[in-house]
């Protein structure tokens, strides 16, 4: 529900973060349109547009149609009951405000903690703002520095479909605003995907990676169609599909402790470019000051490293209590589509980390205090004692596994070290009550 604010508030959330409510006040269609027309003309840019596409967007600009999908290629994307519309005059001065003050105090952290490639992107695109970003500007701004296009959307949507539009070189992004004055949020609003993303499309390890996920996508339902067109019962279907879907959710977890939760080391520090992090200037401090979360040193190049991503599971309720961070953004260059397809097969077989333990053979550069070890979800699950979701998921799904057959005996060569062996007395009492 929307809170509702009176005039005098809104100037006083304004003078806390060194704003005024004129400077929220939106621009015109005019003025926007204005802006616009210069911006199609441009031709010193990466991808230019050609001027009769130009003017086709111009004037459904014009028109006042509200933002959709980017329509500055043939590419497009079908979003189905996700899909949405940016009606950039509905906006209120409140939004307006709380876009103002989340990039006031993000500023501040970012300058701080970002690495210098994401600050030269938010040069590029001048994420500064004092008003919500109209898209079909900042559309055409994001397909001339990088090729890719916005595709609005209605709320966070399924995995197949986020990555369907990563193929096509298309970025879902919503078009609500959080509540003045709120730091983090689960769901991703404008100031994630706007302030947090727009300047990762410019770090080429980074779009890299976001494409090649959208391409092992593709990968993955190609084989999917293919074994559903030699199935011969409903059961068989159903279980194609999900095997389709948990692979996606193994991949997505890559895409999730990299391009929204990643972290990379810069001139011997430790700085922040996913954004997720840095949308959140509540985390951007975490992330690298509190001594709260781990953080381990990984190489993306190197398979067991990009295992370690795919097998660990996490919530998006709270901050996170492990960080990787890349040795470098050049290594990231190494997640080809079929890399990733193959980390999240292998996950599928194997036993998972939560999100708050250290795995063996993990290259730490600090241990939080939220840390437990690897068999304690186990001992807790077993105890009736408090878990967060996450262990109680991995605990299952990892005893189930176990309960069904997995030797846990076998020889890993692609681990750094095979996975913890689970107490037996554990495993007895998950396979009691089964029965």
């Amino acid at each position: 529900m929307t809170a509702t604010f009176s005039d005098l508030q809104l100037e006083e959330i304004a003078k806390r973060h060194g704003l005024t409510l004129e400077q929220v006040c939106p621009p015109s269609h005019e003025q926007r349109l204005e802006e616009l027309r210069a911006q199609l003309a441009r031709q010193d840019v990466a991808y230019s547009i050609p001027q009769d596409v130009a003017e086709k967007y111009f004037q459904l600009a014009k028109s006042g149609a509200p933002f959709g999908v980017g329509s500055l290629t043939d590419e497009s994307v079908d979003l189905g009951e996700f899909e949405n519309h940016q009606r950039f005059d509905d906006y209120q001065i409140a939004e307006h405000l709380s876009w103002a003050c989340l990039i006031v105090e993000q500023q501040k952290t970012k300058y701080r903690y970002a690495c210098r490639e994401y600050l030269e992107g938010e040069q590029l695109f001048a994420i500064r703002g004092t008003t919500i970003p109209d898209y079909y500007l900042l559309n055409a701004r994001i397909y001339q520095a990088t090729g890719w296009q916005l595709a609005t959307v209605s709320e966070i949507i399924p995995a197949e479909l986020f990555f369907t539009c990563h193929s096509r070189r298309f970025f879902p992004v919503t078009t609500f605003m959080r509540q003045l004055e709120q730091d983090y949020l689960q769901e991703p609003d404008i100031g994630h995907d706007v302030a947090g993303h727009v300047a990762t499309f410019t770090i080429p390890a980074v779009a890299h990676v976001m494409r090649n996920h959208g391409q092992a996508r593709d990968i993955v339902y190609a084989e999917r169609d293919a074994k559903l067109a030699n199935a011969s019962t409903d059961e068989e279907r159903q279980k194609i599909s999900d095997w389709a879907d948990e692979l996606l959710l193994y991949a997505g977890r890559i895409y999730w402790f990299t391009v929204e939760f990643g972290l990379v080391m810069q001139d011997g520090d430790v700085r922040d470019f996913g954004a997720g992090i840095l949308s959140s200037p509540g985390e951007t401090i975490f992330s690298i000051d509190s001594p709260e979360p781990s953080r381990v040193l990984i190489d993306p190049a190197n398979d067991a490293d990009l295992l370690r991503l795919a097998v660990t599971d996490y919530l998006i309720s709270e901050f996170q209590k492990t960080y990787f961070v890349m040795s470098s953004f050049d290594r990231l260059e190494s997640l080809s589509p079929e890399r990733i397809v193959w980390a999240a097969k292998r996950a599928m077989e194997l036993p998972h980390y939560t999100w708050r333990e250290i795995a063996p053979g993990d290259q730490v550069i600090n241990v939080g205090r939220v840390v437990t070890g690897v068999n304690e979800k186990y001992f807790r699950l077993h105890a009736s004692d408090s878990l967060d979701e996450c262990q109680s998921r991995c605990a299952a799904r990892n005893l189930d596994m176990i309960v069904a057959g997995f030797d846990e005996g076998k020889d890993y060569a692609d681990l750094k070290l095979p996975p913890p062996l689970v107490p037996r007395s554990v495993v007895e009492w998950w396979r009691s009550r089964l029965v």
